[in-house]
């Protein structure tokens, strides 16, 4: 199985563990590896890189707020004053920071990934995300966060066996680009998914990226 068929599994499983309450954890990890495979495979270290930062971001927040939160509960029951709900407050307001921060960072990794992999649902749910996020705090945000995830399973499933723009080579062999065949006569071929398109196009009409001049 190639890189992009183990993204697939990994990924899709990590998204549908990130809606079981006590093995979300495991559904992080099993993402960060397929975005790691699909970095890999796609010769773009951004994807994984900027998936990374998410989950640090997220994991660095949910302790921050966890921290202030418990330290002001604390220091209440010692003093005997009202300083856990300032606590809770800062508490929740670092948590939702981090979490806008760590959907900026899911969205550049999706963005990249439907680009490359012609799979748009993941900008879908990286912009889903991000909207979330910065609804939570209106809470129809949660709702939102609910579907981006549901997408997220989706897309992960669509992950093709193959990178558009690659063709599959003799067994142990690296894929290379459609790009370094010869196009037809008057032909070229779009450096992004590899399509043949007339050499004067501006736009590939498969997967809308801009041809140079």
């Amino acid at each position: 199985m190639s890189k992009l068929g183990d993204a697939k599994i990994l990924g899709g499983i990590g998204s549908i563990l990130l809606l079981v309450p006590g093995v979300s954890i495991v559904g992080y990890i099993l993402i960060l590896i397929a975005t790691k495979y699909v970095s890999d495979e796609l010769g773009d270290k951004s994807v994984f890189d900027n998936m990374l930062y998410a989950v640090i971001a997220g994991i660095v927040g949910a302790i921050g707020a966890a921290s202030i939160i418990l330290s002001g509960a604390a220091f209440s029951a010692i003093t005997f004053s009202t300083s856990a709900i300032a606590g809770i407050i800062v508490g929740l307001a670092i948590a939702w920071i981090a979490l806008i921060v760590s959907s900026i960072f899911i969205r550049r990794a999706y963005d990249t990934m439907a680009t490359r992999l012609n799979v748009n649902m993941f900008k879908t749910a990286g912009l889903l995300y991000f909207i979330g996020a910065i609804l939570v705090i209106v809470l129809v945000g949660f709702l939102i966060l609910f579907v981006a995830a549901i997408l997220q399973i989706v897309a992960f499933f669509s992950i093709p066996e193959i990178a558009p723009g690659m063709q599959p080579q003799p067994m142990g062999a690296q894929s290379q680009p459609m790009a370094a065949q010869t196009p037809a006569p008057g032909m070229r071929f779009c450096p992004n998914c590899g399509t043949q398109v007339a050499a004067g196009t501006a736009f590939c009409p498969k997967c809308g990226a801009k041809l140079p001049t």
